[in-house]
């Protein structure tokens, strides 16, 4: 009776797993709610709204909740029995596929590969294919069959030459064509990933707490999406994070999805930036014992795309004793 009145895809898609994982006698009926909820495109089936790339604004939900949906959707396919729509799901979740693998964010990558992985582990591949790829007068050949037909094939073409790609034999394969550019060196000053650290005081006695303010903005020259990004925030020589503030900003900012302390590192793990996306918060850091502390480094970057980094020097810190 509750199954009815869901109309949330991505709500529906993790009831159909969690029922098929439970054993449960409501699966029969999840699985065709499930179905009513799903979409079809070009690329197969998937559950959830995919939006389109803004090049300013909050941060674009749509296309990871519905990876992850989709993730989702597929195991409880897999459950189920139904082999047929779950190879449509696992198709579609093929083909959103970034250049390195991934997804928009750590817990979309996560779920769709743990979908794939289960696909796939049952999968049989009933395929046989030739596919040809020429370019500039360039060819070269590549086979498909049932052992090899889960391994990547990379095959460089040269660059702003028509490229054609013809198949011959059985089954179907997908290819994505990605093309990497430079991108003008930033100013000075001008990173794309542009981090701010600073503290309330740098003149403090021991068992005193300082407050870190910390702002993130991504700033690149041309609309793209920073996936996710890994804010590494230092702690001055002397003092130690307080936990309970940092917990606290995790639970208050959303973009922020988990955080981890090592050593002198703070180290916060940031949802999926768009162009203009900005970050900002604070938490504390208490002084253990007297020093006259230099500056030490933050920086972040995206942890898809490791090219995309900013850094800042933090200011100098001394701690009296008490």
């Amino acid at each position: 009776r509750l199954l009815i009145g869901i109309e949330n895809a991505y709500t529906m898609a993790i009831a159909a797993y969690a029922l098929e994982l439970a054993g449960s006698g409501s699966t029969d009926e999840a699985h065709e709610k499930l179905m009513e909820l799903a979409h079809e495109d070009e690329n197969g089936l998937h559950w959830g709204e995919i939006g389109e790339i803004l090049p300013r604004g909050p941060m674009r939900p749509n296309r990871s909740v519905a990876i992850e949906a989709t993730g989702y959707a597929t195991l409880a396919l897999i459950e189920h029995g139904d082999a047929f729509n779950a190879s449509r799901a696992a198709k579609w979740l093929v083909a959103q596929t970034n250049a390195y693998g991934g997804y928009g964010s750590t817990q979309d990558t996560v779920v769709a590969l743990q979908a794939l992985t289960e696909y796939s582990t049952d999968a049989r591949a009933d395929v046989d294919l030739t596919i040809s790829i020429e370019a500039a007068g360039e060819k070269k050949d590549l086979k498909i069959t049932q052992d090899n037909f889960d391994v990547l094939q990379v095959v460089e073409v040269p660059v702003n030459e028509e490229v054609v790609i013809s198949v011959e034999g059985r089954g179907e394969a997908i290819a994505q064509v990605v093309k990497r550019f430079n991108l003008p060196e930033a100013e000075q000053g001008d990173e794309i990933l542009k981090i701010d650290v600073d503290y309330n005081t740098t003149q403090v006695e021991v068992n005193d707490l300082v407050e870190v303010s910390v702002e993130l903005e991504f700033a690149p020259p041309i609309p793209m999406e920073a996936g996710m990004v890994v804010l590494d925030v230092s702690v001055p020589t002397g003092f130690a994070a307080v936990r309970e503030s940092i917990a606290e900003v995790v639970e208050e900012e959303e973009k922020i999805k988990r955080y981890e302390v090592a050593g002198r590192k703070v180290i916060f793990y940031v949802e999926n930036m768009l162009p203009g996306d900005v970050v900002a918060f604070s938490f504390n850091v208490k002084a253990m014992y007297p020093v006259k502390a230099k500056g030490v480094s933050s920086q972040a970057y995206s942890y898809y795309k490791p090219e995309i980094r900013g850094e800042t020097l933090g200011q100098a810190m001394v701690v009296w004793e008490s």
